[in-house]
């Protein structure tokens, strides 16, 4: 990481390496900034922005609030996604940032710049692992298929959205090491609302679609309920769950995750 950072033509050293070294590099860096003290914490999200516009546009991707978005099927957007309260942040967790009227900011709750606290990331396995495409959306992108065409799911209030099909689960009765689920607050975890998931990848190597490890993000909804059908949710966790403890027979909610 060093050697990364310090690379006076940054981020050219670390698009030299292979793929998965480019991952680690950001996750890396991610997981290092987050961890950062600011007097100023509603400076987060905007002391990094230079670096993830020079980051981005070295991968070639859209993106932005810490997410990178290469399109169907590649898995950089979906492992972008797959952050966690760090282990090492003392309960009761993260805290959402509160940013001042003037800022005018709107970073998402699928974001990690929108929390105070340190972040891990959940590693898929390379070339092990199958990436969403159906159940959840980049802001930038819209997946038929293979076939990614332009998208802008940015509100008129500024929010920007994740468009996804949000599923009930149950891990009652749950063995070691079939399920982990991290929630960014404990609060989360016992509020009373109705917690769902969304999965965002899954192991390809068994072939029982419920033996697979299921890859989530751990949504509730809102009280504002967007026009038409769809459902206003937010994050509050990420983790991992076998198929068989997830409703995969019903067609899940549409939900759009602020």
């Amino acid at each position: 990481m060093a050697d990364f950072l310090g690379d006076p033509k940054f981020p050219d050293k670390a698009m030299a390496v292979s793929r998965g070294l480019k991952i680690r590099y950001f996750q890396d860096l991610y997981e290092m900034y987050s961890r950062l003290a600011f007097s100023r914490i509603e400076d987060r999200p905007f002391a990094i922005e230079g670096v993830e516009n020079r980051l981005r546009k070295a991968y070639g991707t859209k993106g932005g609030y810490g997410i990178f978005d290469d399109g169907p099927g590649k898995g950089l957007f979906h492992r972008s996604l797959l952050w966690q309260r760090g282990a090492d942040e003392q309960l009761p967790g993260l805290s959402a940032i509160m940013f001042p009227p003037g800022r005018k900011a709107s970073v998402p709750t699928w974001s990690w710049m929108a929390y105070r606290g340190g972040i891990d990331y959940l590693d898929p396995p390379f070339e092990k692992t199958d990436w969403e495409k159906a159940d959840i959306h980049p802001p930038w992108t819209r997946y038929t298929g293979d076939t990614a065409t332009e998208a802008d799911t940015t509100r008129d209030d500024g929010a920007v959205e994740l468009v996804a099909t949000a599923r009930d689960f149950n891990v009652a009765g749950s063995r070691a090491g079939e399920v982990k689920i991290v929630y960014d607050t404990e609060r989360d975890r016992s509020d009373g609302s109705r917690v769902q998931c969304v999965v965002v990848a899954k192991s390809k190597e068994e072939r029982m679609e419920l033996e697979k490890r299921h890859y989530v993000l751990i949504v509730v909804p809102t009280k504002l309920l967007a026009a038409g059908s769809d459902k206003i949710y937010k994050r509050v966790g990420a983790g991992y769950m076998l198929g068989k403890y997830i409703s995969l027979e019903k067609p899940g909610t549409p939900v759009r995750i602020h």
